[in-house]
């Protein structure tokens, strides 16, 4: 299992993210957005308006090594932080695009290499960190 039913649970419930790239020069960018846990591939799926003319995207292209933090604060106290990091590979992959026009057909894909996870699981509450291995995915430069 890639990520836990916590974590997938978590990423239900939380509307954006932020998406840490490496531009061409080595200059990371950080962007907020919305995402989506695909389930059936074990990625993050990142759709867009115009997402093939954004830099996030010309970004995994030149290099694949991204992270993606999605945080929530229920409490002002230790306990009430909440995150979940996933570092891995993306690929830029071409899908279809919405009929209304509003997300564009490119998508940038996340494969989980890395979770860190604090105070996301009630049954394992503070710092969980894992390596992910998946030998299924293909090989993303």
């Amino acid at each position: 299992m890639i990520l836990t039913d916590a974590e997938q649970r978590f990423l239900a419930r939380q509307p954006r993210g932020h998406l840490a790239t490496i531009g061409p020069d080595g200059t990371p960018q950080v962007k907020p957005l919305g995402f989506t846990w695909n389930a059936a591939l074990g990625t993050i799926d990142i759709a867009g308006y115009n997402m093939g003319g954004s830099a996030k995207y010309r970004n995994i292209q030149s290099n694949s090594r991204v992270a993606l933090v999605v945080d929530e604060v229920t409490e002002e106290t230790m306990e009430g932080a909440h995150f979940l990091e996933i570092r891995g590979t993306a690929e830029a992959v071409i899908g279809r695009a919405s009929d209304d026009g509003h997300l564009a057909a490119e998508i940038i894909r996340i494969h989980p290499r890395r979770v860190i996870a604090y105070n996301v699981d009630a049954q394992q509450p503070g710092l969980q960190t894992r390596d992910v291995a998946d030998d299924s995915r293909p090989n993303v430069a």
